[in-house]
């Protein structure tokens, strides 16, 4: 099979009848495997004399189907091309790599121990229903548009708990573009963004700090794997290449020409992409509800928590609210009303709001206005309470920097043990952390830093997730404490706020 397709390759890549756009753009891969042909029991035996009974063979049971796990999205259109030989290949825009699917969700099986298949589905007749197809796939090198009637799908798709990859084959920049606008235009509100060297993706099952380009790829000269994302919660719902990894998923081949990750490199990126998107399905179900109740705020409330919005991702926790409002009533005698509310820094009520929250996951960063008004805030009395959802490693690179031009000359510190905070309600002397921030052996001790004012601390913050344990359910792979203490820490933070 191998000789054969590198016998179709140097044929497809020397006929002089194909445009130059089509040579590198053309089919390239190996045609998926047949499904094996079963014969019946009986089948191979002539018929018998009646009246004799025909004997059948005993037939080995079919193992059950493994249940879907990808659909590859067809788009586009199949092209018909001729070989200066005479003989006609045909190819379509979405399955340059014919068997990518097969070839990762056999390493998969091989692997990681599990079964999965895929199917091909169009977008016009598709159910969008993620209990049924977790993941939408779609590949290609040609640019592509979706009409606004899938656009809302596809969202609605998404925010449901499903997830979407997308691969510029070939390293295509026409695909890039394409695939970057039509997310800006399904998540206006979410960017697209470039996800840190740390984030699980690239290291939840296989560690990937460094992988191997092709020789014609120019601008990774530190070997970094790129992926670029868009957060719902701390999931990263969207998952995109810009570089090739079909062509190893497919057969190992590289493409002449292509911008590509090569080789095992490609496969271990793509298990962890299995991996990562498995691991986060039930958090997409129970984000999505979360997402969608109301809060009813009381008008009147006695303690308003305010909470910063940014360019980031700047609300991972659509429930962290209510449970902690919950929290504090049922778990505490203090007895108050509580409402939430959104400020941005520059909100010129923000010094009504003695409570300010932050969180978020990926970069963001603040104008000077608003670094101005933050000071302000700080230095009249405010509270600043932050966290790193899901110890995200991006928000806390710019919540350091951020910090640093707010209040220049005072650095965030570890919060001594017998800091009043760890005391206000409940009494702490040690917190349990997620399994993946006990493996990095990079947190001992209380996990708060913090910047003090007049004797009073007026920031407190932790590189680890709060809001995540306050929900209550699992999020994989965070950087975190685990529940109980999250919520202790949380409860803690706002009656010493109250009472300072």
């Amino acid at each position: 099979m191998k000789r054969a397709f590198t016998l179709f390759s140097a044929i497809l890549l020397a006929a002089p009848l194909l445009p130059a756009q089509h040579v590198k753009y053309g089919p390239c891969g190996l045609p998926p495997e047949r499904k094996p042909q079963r014969i019946k029991g009986g089948e191979a035996f002539p018929p018998l004399p009646l009246p004799a009974t025909p004997l059948r063979r005993t037939e080995r049971k079919r193992d059950p189907a493994p249940p879907t796990l990808i659909g590859k999205i067809r788009w586009g259109q199949t092209h018909t091309v001729f070989l200066s030989d005479g003989r006609r290949v045909r190819f379509s825009d979405w399955n340059l790599d014919p068997s990518d699917m097969q070839g990762l969700l056999k390493a998969a099986a091989r692997k990681l121990k599990i079964r999965y298949k895929h199917e091909v589905v169009t977008l016009r007749a598709f159910h969008f229903d993620p209990a049924r197809v977790p993941i939408l796939f779609i590949t290609g090198a040609k640019p592509f548009t979706f009409d606004d009637a899938t656009r809302k799908k596809l969202r609605s798709y998404l925010e449901k708990g499903g997830f979407l990859w997308g691969e510029a084959c070939w390293g295509s920049q026409a695909f890039r573009k394409a695939f970057r606008a039509e997310m800006g235009k399904i998540f206006p509100d979410r960017p697209l963004m470039q996800l840190p060297p740390g984030h699980p993706l690239f290291h939840c099952t296989f560690a990937l700090d460094h992988v191997r380009y092709s020789r014609w790829v120019t601008d990774r000269p530190e070997s970094r794997p790129v992926l670029e994302g868009i957060y719902l919660g701390c999931r990263v719902a969207v998952i995109f290449s810009p570089y090739d990894l079909t062509c190893a998923w497919d057969s190992m081949h590289v493409k002449e020409g292509a911008w590509s990750v090569v080789g095992w490199d490609a496969v271990q990126l793509g298990l962890n992409m299995i991996t990562y998107s498995v691991a986060w399905i039930p958090y997409g179900k129970y984000w999505f509800k979360a997402s969608r109740t109301s809060m009813e705020n009381d008008p009147n409330a006695e303690f308003v928590l305010a909470q910063l919005k940014h360019g980031g991702n700047w609300d991972p926790y659509p429930a962290a609210f209510a449970e902690l409002a919950k929290a504090i009533l049922t778990g505490t005698n203090v007895q108050t009303t509580f409402k939430r509310v959104v400020v941005t820094a520059s909100d010129p009520d923000l010094m009504n709001y003695p409570f300010l929250y932050v969180t978020g996951t990926g970069p963001f960063r603040f104008t000077d206005t608003e670094r101005s008004c933050l000071r302000n805030f700080l230095r009249n009395g405010g509270f600043l309470l932050a966290d790193a959802a899901c110890g995200d490693l991006a928000f806390d690179s710019s919540f350091r920097r951020e910090m640093r031009k707010i209040v220049p000359g005072l650095p965030l510190k570890p919060v001594r043990p017998d800091s009043p905070i760890y005391a206000a309600y409940f009494p702490i002397r040690k917190v349990e952390l997620t399994p993946r921030a006990r493996a990095t052996g990079r947190f001992q001790g209380l996990p708060l830093l913090g910047i003090g004012f007049d004797g009073s601390l007026r920031v407190v913050y932790s590189p680890l997730s709060l809001g995540s344990g306050l929900e209550k359910i699992p999020h994989p792979f965070s950087l975190g404490i685990r529940p109980d203490d999250a919520s202790k820490i949380f409860v803690n933070a706002v009656v010493y706020a109250m009472s300072h």
